[in-house]
């Protein structure tokens, strides 16, 4: 495997920025499935896809998807790479069943355990000290999404380089010790409120 940065395929910023839409139909049988056909959608329209075509394509990225939606990014700039190779319809699926799981308890812990708790501990560490009230609002917000943006951008752009083989870049990444950190941090401020 070559560590090249591939042309970035036409669509591509349409579909990370429909990332953020990606709970928008969340729902008991596809999870995010339907929102992450939605995502698809630039970047297959793109291909030159159109009428039935097209719609069988959407269709075939509607199966059930869950997933950590600031991890999504990663799935979707890998499956953007893969179908811009070519990767048969039953590749990409098995793909995405496999990543998933992990990237959905990858995420839990990572931004719901780690990272939401240690930003509002420092939002609340900053309005214990007497700083006026919009201070640890603003802190808190420019912190918390500053990292959640960061990690959305950082999936998408490994997804999209290394296409199927990303999981073994996610290992490299060491992403659960980033939380661990996070949780150490988070303990810290705990322990000084």
């Amino acid at each position: 495997m070559t560590d090249v940065e591939p042309t970035r395929p036409p669509g591509w910023m349409s579909s990370l920025l429909r990332q953020f839409m990606i709970q928008g139909s969340w729902n008991y049988r596809s999870m995010l499935g339907s929102g992450f056909a939605f995502c698809m959608i630039p970047l297959l329209r793109k291909r030159g896809l159109s009428g039935d075509g097209l719609d069988d394509a959407v269709r075939s990225h509607m199966n059930t998807f869950n997933s950590h939606p600031y991890l999504a990014g990663v799935v979707l700039g890998a499956v953007a790479r893969m179908e811009g190779s070519g990767a048969e319809t039953e590749t990409i699926e098995r793909f995405k069943r496999a990543i998933q799981g992990s990237l959905g308890g990858l995420g839990d812990l990572l931004i719901w355990g780690a990272w939401r708790p240690a930003t509002i501990l420092s939002a609340l560490v900053l309005a214990w000290a007497g700083t006026p009230p919009w201070v640890p609002v603003c802190v808190f917000l420019v912190v918390y999404n500053g990292g959640h943006l960061a990690l959305r951008w950082w999936g998408y752009s490994r997804g999209l380089r290394y296409g199927k083989d990303v999981g073994v870049q996610l290992q490299g990444a060491q992403l659960s010790r980033l939380a661990e950190r996070a949780f150490k941090g988070g303990a810290l401020l705990l322990g000084i409120l």
